[in-house]
């Protein structure tokens, strides 16, 4: 599914197609260039979701769950690289099954993420639109 977005747009068309497609011990990838709408989705994801705490990037503190229905994890493994060499045992303690799970730049932890469940490429456009393609879960649509 293809959702487009005229950059500064509201993602809630956006965050209500994911959210409608996910449930508790989801994890959903979240993939596009720095500055393309990760976060931003996520803190719609999550007002939808019933977080009422204002949702912030996890780029220093790598992960950070919220209360909603259900539970919202947002990890941002940014910072960890391609070579990281950090112990992930704390990181595998946010995705719960309980909680849907938000993570973005998914690749640097290829090597030890569940598989996504739903995942979201984000393209930026030269004019200021924003494509959102998300692919659902399997057996979802």
């Amino acid at each position: 599914m293809m959702i487009t977005v005229v950059d500064g747009g509201d993602l809630t068309p956006v965050a209500e197609a994911v959210c409608a497609l996910v449930q508790a011990g989801d994890c959903v990838y979240l993939e596009g260039p720095i500055g393309a709408g990760k976060t931003t989705l996520v803190q719609a994801c999550a007002q939808l979701l019933g977080v009422s705490e204002p949702v912030t990037s996890p780029t220093f503190a790598l992960a950070h769950v919220y209360e909603g229905t259900p539970p919202v994890a947002h990890l941002d493994l940014y910072r960890l690289g391609e070579a990281a060499s950090r112990d992930t045992a704390d990181l595998l303690a946010y995705l719960t099954e309980d909680a849907i799970a938000f993570v973005e730049w998914p690749e640097y932890g290829s090597n030890w993420l569940p598989a996504a469940t739903c995942s979201v490429e984000i393209g930026l456009a030269t004019d200021g639109v924003r494509q959102f393609h998300i692919s659902p879960p399997a057996g979802r649509l």
